[in-house]
Protein backbone atom coordinates (compact mmCIF):
# COMPACT_ATOMS: atom_id res chain seq x y z
CA UNK A 1 0.00 0.00 0.00
CA UNK A 2 1.58 3.34 -0.87
CA UNK A 3 0.68 6.21 1.48
CA UNK A 4 0.34 9.82 -0.37
CA UNK A 5 2.09 12.54 2.43
CA UNK A 6 1.24 16.20 3.96
CA UNK A 7 -2.35 15.65 2.54
CA UNK A 8 -5.48 16.19 4.06
CA UNK A 9 -6.67 12.31 5.28
CA UNK A 10 -10.10 10.86 7.43
CA UNK A 11 -9.84 7.49 8.87
CA UNK A 12 -12.89 5.72 9.69
CA UNK A 13 -13.38 2.88 11.96
CA UNK A 14 -16.36 1.29 10.98
CA UNK A 15 -16.95 -0.47 14.48
CA UNK A 16 -18.05 -3.99 14.99
CA UNK A 17 -18.62 -2.85 18.59
CA UNK A 18 -21.94 -2.52 18.53
CA UNK A 19 -21.68 0.65 19.81
CA UNK A 20 -23.18 2.35 16.53
CA UNK A 21 -26.13 1.37 14.26
CA UNK A 22 -25.15 -0.35 11.03
CA UNK A 23 -27.79 2.43 9.41
CA UNK A 24 -25.37 5.42 10.96
CA UNK A 25 -22.52 3.73 9.92
CA UNK A 26 -23.26 3.20 6.28
CA UNK A 27 -25.00 6.58 6.56
CA UNK A 28 -21.01 7.73 7.20
CA UNK A 29 -19.08 5.42 4.33
CA UNK A 30 -21.94 7.13 1.98
CA UNK A 31 -20.61 10.83 2.52
CA UNK A 32 -17.19 9.75 2.75
CA UNK A 33 -17.46 8.38 -0.96
CA UNK A 34 -17.53 12.17 -2.02
CA UNK A 35 -15.01 13.63 -0.11
CA UNK A 36 -12.23 14.86 -2.15
CA UNK A 37 -9.51 13.56 0.32
CA UNK A 38 -7.93 10.48 1.56
CA UNK A 39 -9.77 8.17 3.12
CA UNK A 40 -8.74 5.04 5.04
CA UNK A 41 -11.60 2.83 6.38
CA UNK A 42 -11.19 0.12 8.54
CA UNK A 43 -12.81 -2.77 9.74
CA UNK A 44 -12.32 -1.93 13.09
CA UNK A 45 -9.90 0.03 14.05
CA UNK A 46 -9.25 -2.22 17.48
CA UNK A 47 -8.71 -4.83 15.53
CA UNK A 48 -6.88 -4.02 12.63
CA UNK A 49 -4.61 -1.95 14.67
CA UNK A 50 -3.19 -5.72 16.39
CA UNK A 51 -3.77 -7.75 13.63
CA UNK A 52 -1.88 -5.31 11.08
CA UNK A 53 -0.23 -3.35 13.29
CA UNK A 54 2.64 -2.85 11.05
CA UNK A 55 0.48 -1.69 8.15
CA UNK A 56 -1.17 1.13 10.54
CA UNK A 57 2.05 2.21 12.38
CA UNK A 58 3.26 2.86 8.44
CA UNK A 59 0.27 4.92 7.55
CA UNK A 60 0.65 7.31 10.59
CA UNK A 61 4.37 7.24 10.26
CA UNK A 62 3.57 10.10 7.75
CA UNK A 63 3.03 14.30 8.33
CA UNK A 64 -0.39 14.18 6.97
CA UNK A 65 -3.41 16.35 8.94
CA UNK A 66 -6.25 13.66 10.06
CA UNK A 67 -9.63 13.48 10.76
CA UNK A 68 -10.32 10.60 12.36
CA UNK A 69 -14.12 8.91 12.94
CA UNK A 70 -14.95 6.77 15.49
CA UNK A 71 -15.70 5.73 19.58
CA UNK A 72 -14.12 8.70 22.30
CA UNK A 73 -11.13 10.55 21.01
CA UNK A 74 -9.11 9.46 23.82
CA UNK A 75 -9.77 6.13 23.54
CA UNK A 76 -8.89 6.01 19.70
CA UNK A 77 -5.28 8.16 20.83
CA UNK A 78 -5.01 5.57 23.19
CA UNK A 79 -5.21 2.20 20.92
CA UNK A 80 -3.12 4.34 18.17
CA UNK A 81 -0.74 5.47 20.56
CA UNK A 82 0.03 1.90 22.02
CA UNK A 83 0.57 0.61 18.44
CA UNK A 84 3.00 3.58 17.17
CA UNK A 85 4.47 4.43 20.17
CA UNK A 86 3.61 8.19 20.38
CA UNK A 87 0.49 10.26 21.12
CA UNK A 88 -1.09 11.47 17.59
CA UNK A 89 -3.03 13.94 19.93
CA UNK A 90 0.56 15.36 18.94
CA UNK A 91 -0.29 16.00 15.66
CA UNK A 92 -2.93 17.97 13.33
CA UNK A 93 -5.98 15.52 14.73
CA UNK A 94 -9.36 16.19 14.34
CA UNK A 95 -11.74 13.58 16.25
CA UNK A 96 -15.50 13.00 15.64
CA UNK A 97 -17.28 10.30 17.63
CA UNK A 98 -19.80 8.35 15.54
CA UNK A 99 -21.64 7.33 18.27
CA UNK A 100 -22.29 10.29 20.24
CA UNK A 101 -22.33 13.22 17.09
CA UNK A 102 -25.46 13.36 15.52
CA UNK A 103 -25.19 12.67 11.28
CA UNK A 104 -26.27 16.39 10.47
CA UNK A 105 -22.90 17.42 11.97
CA UNK A 106 -20.69 14.50 10.99
CA UNK A 107 -21.71 16.06 7.73
CA UNK A 108 -21.31 19.53 8.66
CA UNK A 109 -17.48 18.21 10.00
CA UNK A 110 -16.80 16.69 6.95
CA UNK A 111 -17.63 19.70 4.93
CA UNK A 112 -15.60 21.72 6.80
CA UNK A 113 -12.57 19.64 7.29
CA UNK A 114 -12.64 19.28 2.83
CA UNK A 115 -13.12 23.10 2.04
CA UNK A 116 -11.11 24.23 -0.29
CA UNK A 117 -10.04 20.59 -1.64
CA UNK A 118 -10.81 19.32 -5.02
CA UNK A 119 -10.91 16.12 -6.40
CA UNK A 120 -7.14 16.52 -7.50
CA UNK A 121 -5.86 16.52 -3.89
CA UNK A 122 -7.96 13.28 -3.33
CA UNK A 123 -6.54 10.14 -2.87
CA UNK A 124 -8.54 6.77 -3.70
CA UNK A 125 -10.64 5.47 -0.66
CA UNK A 126 -8.31 2.58 1.14
CA UNK A 127 -10.27 -0.02 3.06
CA UNK A 128 -8.26 -2.65 5.45
CA UNK A 129 -10.17 -5.10 6.75
CA UNK A 130 -9.30 -7.53 9.68
CA UNK A 131 -10.65 -11.11 8.51
CA UNK A 132 -9.31 -13.10 11.80
CA UNK A 133 -12.67 -13.57 12.73
CA UNK A 134 -11.13 -11.89 16.33
CA UNK A 135 -14.07 -9.82 18.00
CA UNK A 136 -11.01 -7.44 19.20
CA UNK A 137 -12.44 -7.16 22.24
CA UNK A 138 -8.98 -6.37 25.07
CA UNK A 139 -7.90 -3.70 27.43
CA UNK A 140 -5.79 -0.29 26.49
CA UNK A 141 -3.83 1.15 29.45
CA UNK A 142 -3.31 4.98 30.39
CA UNK A 143 -0.31 5.42 31.22
CA UNK A 144 -0.59 9.08 32.31
CA UNK A 145 -2.89 7.55 34.99
CA UNK A 146 -1.31 4.00 35.50
CA UNK A 147 0.88 3.89 38.67
CA UNK A 148 2.44 0.36 37.95
CA UNK A 149 0.76 -1.35 40.90
CA UNK A 150 0.59 -4.40 38.68
CA UNK A 151 -3.18 -5.62 40.15
CA UNK A 152 -4.32 -6.24 36.74
CA UNK A 153 -1.32 -8.80 35.88
CA UNK A 154 -2.05 -10.39 39.43
CA UNK A 155 -6.03 -10.16 39.05
CA UNK A 156 -6.36 -11.71 34.77
CA UNK A 157 -6.29 -15.34 34.27
CA UNK A 158 -5.58 -15.17 31.01
CA UNK A 159 -1.93 -13.82 30.80
CA UNK A 160 -3.24 -10.21 28.83
CA UNK A 161 -0.89 -8.42 30.72
CA UNK A 162 2.91 -8.49 31.67
CA UNK A 163 4.57 -6.56 34.82
CA UNK A 164 8.09 -5.09 34.37
CA UNK A 165 9.99 -3.07 36.84
CA UNK A 166 9.20 -0.24 34.36
CA UNK A 167 6.20 -0.52 33.26
CA UNK A 168 2.68 -2.75 32.75
CA UNK A 169 1.77 -3.84 29.14
CA UNK A 170 -0.95 -5.74 27.23
CA UNK A 171 0.97 -8.16 25.56
CA UNK A 172 -1.22 -10.96 24.43
CA UNK A 173 -4.79 -8.90 23.74
CA UNK A 174 -6.27 -11.55 21.95
CA UNK A 175 -6.17 -13.81 25.02
CA UNK A 176 -8.50 -11.46 26.90
CA UNK A 177 -11.83 -13.22 27.49
CA UNK A 178 -14.81 -11.47 25.23
CA UNK A 179 -17.00 -8.91 27.22
CA UNK A 180 -14.37 -9.16 30.83
CA UNK A 181 -13.77 -5.65 31.81
CA UNK A 182 -12.98 -6.95 35.50
CA UNK A 183 -9.46 -5.92 35.33
CA UNK A 184 -10.82 -2.11 34.39
CA UNK A 185 -13.11 -2.01 36.85
CA UNK A 186 -11.48 -2.85 39.66
CA UNK A 187 -8.09 -1.04 38.85
CA UNK A 188 -7.31 1.64 41.94
CA UNK A 189 -6.33 4.34 39.00
CA UNK A 190 -8.93 4.09 36.54
CA UNK A 191 -6.31 3.44 33.97
CA UNK A 192 -7.85 0.41 32.55
CA UNK A 193 -10.23 1.09 29.38
CA UNK A 194 -12.05 -1.25 26.74
CA UNK A 195 -12.95 0.78 23.88
CA UNK A 196 -15.88 -1.57 23.28
CA UNK A 197 -17.50 -1.19 26.42
CA UNK A 198 -21.03 -0.08 26.07
CA UNK A 199 -21.39 1.23 29.28
CA UNK A 200 -19.34 4.09 28.34
CA UNK A 201 -17.53 5.93 31.52
CA UNK A 202 -13.67 5.97 32.51
CA UNK A 203 -13.93 1.94 31.31
CA UNK A 204 -15.40 3.02 27.96
CA UNK A 205 -12.73 5.82 27.42
CA UNK A 206 -14.78 8.48 27.81
CA UNK A 207 -12.75 11.76 26.84
CA UNK A 208 -14.46 13.10 30.50
CA UNK A 209 -16.05 11.51 33.44
CA UNK A 210 -16.73 12.07 37.23
CA UNK A 211 -13.35 11.04 39.30
CA UNK A 212 -15.54 11.08 42.81
CA UNK A 213 -18.56 8.53 40.71
CA UNK A 214 -15.83 6.19 39.73
CA UNK A 215 -14.29 6.39 43.17
CA UNK A 216 -17.31 4.69 44.50
CA UNK A 217 -18.68 2.56 41.15
CA UNK A 218 -14.71 1.20 41.77
CA UNK A 219 -15.12 0.16 45.42
CA UNK A 220 -18.38 -1.62 45.21
CA UNK A 221 -16.73 -3.34 41.56
CA UNK A 222 -13.54 -4.64 44.27
CA UNK A 223 -16.05 -5.75 46.83
CA UNK A 224 -17.78 -7.72 44.39
CA UNK A 225 -14.86 -9.36 42.53
CA UNK A 226 -12.42 -9.77 45.36
CA UNK A 227 -13.94 -9.31 48.82
CA UNK A 228 -12.64 -7.65 51.63
CA UNK A 229 -9.35 -9.24 51.43
CA UNK A 230 -7.42 -7.59 48.61
CA UNK A 231 -4.30 -9.15 49.15
CA UNK A 232 -5.50 -12.62 49.72
CA UNK A 233 -8.02 -12.23 46.66
CA UNK A 234 -5.32 -11.42 44.50
CA UNK A 235 -3.12 -14.09 45.46
CA UNK A 236 -5.77 -17.01 44.98
CA UNK A 237 -6.13 -15.06 41.56
CA UNK A 238 -2.61 -15.94 40.96
CA UNK A 239 -2.18 -19.47 42.16
CA UNK A 240 -5.20 -20.47 39.87
CA UNK A 241 -3.61 -18.52 36.55
CA UNK A 242 -1.03 -20.58 37.63
CA UNK A 243 -3.04 -23.63 37.14
CA UNK A 244 -4.72 -22.72 33.86
CA UNK A 245 -1.22 -21.98 32.36
CA UNK A 246 0.04 -25.66 33.87
CA UNK A 247 -2.63 -26.81 32.55
CA UNK A 248 -2.25 -25.93 29.35
CA UNK A 249 0.84 -26.65 29.10
CA UNK A 250 0.34 -30.34 30.06
CA UNK A 251 -2.51 -29.96 27.02
CA UNK A 252 -0.07 -28.94 24.46
CA UNK A 253 2.21 -31.56 25.49
CA UNK A 254 0.03 -34.14 25.29
CA UNK A 255 -1.41 -32.98 21.93
CA UNK A 256 2.28 -32.90 20.74
CA UNK A 257 2.76 -36.65 22.15
CA UNK A 258 0.20 -38.10 20.07
CA UNK A 259 0.77 -36.20 16.74
CA UNK A 260 4.36 -37.57 17.71
CA UNK A 261 3.49 -41.25 17.90
CA UNK A 262 0.96 -40.67 15.21
CA UNK A 263 3.36 -39.97 12.48
CA UNK A 264 5.74 -42.57 14.12
CA UNK A 265 3.04 -45.13 13.63
CA UNK A 266 2.19 -43.60 9.28
CA UNK A 267 5.76 -43.95 8.78
CA UNK A 268 6.36 -47.84 10.08
CA UNK A 269 2.97 -48.50 8.25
Amino acid sequence: MSVRTNIKRILFCNCRGGRVPDEKLNEIKSELDRMPAGVIILSDLCGVSVVKRELMAEIFRYPSEWLIIGCYARAMNLILEQMTGKSILQGKIQFINSETTSMPDIKTKLNEYCAGMTVEDSAEITEITDDSGWPSWYPVIDYSRCTNCGQCAEFCLFSVYEKKSEKVKVIFPQGCKNQCAACARICPSTAIIFPKYKNGGAIGGADYFDENEELIRREADVKTFLGDDLVLALRKRQLKMNSIIREEASRKAIEEREKFLLKNKEDQA
